[in-house]
């Protein structure tokens, strides 16, 4: 066999996974960068139980509700949107330290709102970090994982957002009375900790995405990277190691010039800097125009219908619960009943992400399907919010692991980005239509998420494959590299050069 053609069969992911396998790195990178979900998740339901609080304490109308509402939403837009632009560029290390610090100052600026005019000001700020934060985690951790565990590790991302709504309940119970009134400025406070140290260990204990570099033209870097995360993966133990499939690291007798431990060799540094030129020969980084090529048009359109109704109707509940729930007396235990309908979702999730005739697409699909009609139910009797949640949380799950595989590293924090961007949309409209279906009937809201998810789910079926499984880069239908007349010609050339410089 050519020689070349078995070292072009080696990609990033099959490094990653020949030689990092999944130890302590990962998991250090993961136990930190769930904290920022965490963090996501308790600011999602503190700033729901706000409004209810606003209302009664300052005297505000509906419209200014509204107004307040639709504010953070659309910070989070220009967040989400700005997030991919930088970080495509820049890279993904330095955009989640500082955004970490960023929000540990703007949560605090809510200690100076005294009126309706700084509260605006505040809620436009936070949501735009927040907005910004929200691709990083998942974009970071799907390029430092190997295919078999990258889906389980991105669904354990969107667990910690629902473990941070029951933190936000632990803040609410200690720090409110009620949902209409208690010290919420203490309570913001306190939520802002979790930023602050997340910040300072991103920037002690993680390095940059090799991917990241290599996309941007710094292969030696990368390899560095890896190598890094190769030395930190030596000897696994204990829980790690039976999870885990675990690679003893062996150090190569020709190691690629500038190698800092001498576990990749030569010729695997050769078949990578063939795999990135080929991969990664578009230069438009970051640009809007890539999501809308002849490969990505479709996909993209798809995925920004489910992403503006998924946020609509999960941010929407958000929205109207505490209104619902507070109309009749009810307490933060009750709430707190219909957010756990989430975790049994998570937990199934971890079960069958990796399940080939389920996977993203198609459980995305049943949970809409199933999601729709509890939804309908709900307008009937109180009890199905419960399962209502259970399904939504599903269909999340997996639009978080499908929105990060499909995207190339060019433009992945971007295409996820702007996905969340338009969900945002989505959910800053909510307010205008559930907030008057609610004063017409308190159970009316419930009938536009039914709506809202048989349109997910048409959209959800008609997407063109499903990720799992598959190299992350330049996917076709099988999941493989594509190729062209001028790729094959550059190979050639390359292999002549080759053959030159060993004679």
């Amino acid at each position: 066999m050519n020689p070349y053609k078995e070292n072009a069969k080696l990609s990033l992911d099959q490094l990653i996974e020949k030689r990092c396998g999944t130890g302590r790195y990962q998991i250090l990178a993961l136990s930190i960068l769930v904290f920022i979900d965490l963090n996501d998740g308790c600011e999602l339901i503190l700033m729901s139980f706000l409004m209810p609080i606003l209302k009664t304490e300052w005297q505000l109308t509906s419209m200014q509700i509204q107004i307040l509402t639709s504010i953070f939403y659309l910070g989070m837009v220009l967040g989400s949107i700005l997030t991919g632009f930088v970080a495509d560029r820049k890279g993904r290390l330095r955009c989640i330290y500082l955004s970490c610090i960023i929000q540990f100052f703007m949560a605090n600026s809510f200690l100076l709102c005294t009126n309706f005019y700084h509260m605006i000001f505040a809620r436009l700020g936070y949501g735009f970090v927040y907005g910004f934060s929200i691709p990083l985690t998942t974009t970071m951790i799907s390029e430092i994982t190997a295919p078999d565990v990258r889906g389980r590790f991105l669904i354990v991302i969107n667990f910690f957002v629902s473990v941070g709504k029951i933190y936000a309940f632990l803040l609410a119970f200690l720090c409110l009375e009620n949902f209409n009134q208690g010290h919420w400025r203490l309570m913001m406070s306190l939520s802002s900790t979790t930023s602050l140290i997340v910040g300072i260990l991103a920037w002690i204990f993680l390095m940059e995405s090799p991917r990241y570099l290599m996309a941007s033209g710094q292969v030696v870097e990368g390899l560095n990277i890896i190598e890094e995360i190769i030395h930190k993966n030596q000897n696994n133990k204990g829980l790690i190691s039976r999870l885990f499939k675990s690679v003893q690291p062996e150090v190569s007798s020709d190691p690629f010039k500038g190698s800092k431990y001498g576990y990749i060799s030569a010729k695997e540094r050769i078949a990578i800097e063939k795999w990135v030129t080929k991969v990664f020969r578009c230069e438009n980084r970051g640009t809007l125009r890539e999501l809308f090529n002849k490969n990505n048009k479709s996909t993209t359109i798809r995925l920004w219908i489910i992403w503006f109704c998924i946020n609509f109707m999960y941010f929407g509940q958000l929205l109207i619960l505490p209104f619902i729930l507070g109309s009749k007396q009810k307490t933060f235990v009750d709430y707190l009943t219909t957010v756990l309908g989430e975790i049994p979702s998570i937990i199934l999730s971890l079960l069958i992400v990796e399940i080939p005739f389920l996977g993203r697409r198609n459980t995305m699909a049943i949970s809409f399907f199933c999601a729709s009609i509890m939804h309908v139910w709900s307008y009937y009797a109180s009890w199905p919010y419960f399962f209502a949640r259970f399904f939504m949380k599903e269909s999340w799950a997996m639009l978080y692991p499908y929105s990060t595989e499909i995207f190339h590293t060019s433009n992945r924090t971007l295409g996820f980005g702007s996905s969340a961007a338009v969900g945002r949309i989505g959910a800053a409209i909510s307010p205008y239509i559930l907030i008057p279906l609610f004063d017409q009937d308190t159970h009316l809201p419930f009938l536009a998420f039914a709506v809202s998810s048989v349109i997910s789910l048409i959209s959800a079926i008609t997407l063109p494959y499903d990720t799992v499984g598959k190299s992350l880069d330049f996917q076709n239908s099988d999941g493989e590299v594509e190729s062209n007349k001028e790729d094959e010609i550059k190979e050639i050339m390359m292999v002549l050069i080759e053959k030159k410089n060993q004679n």
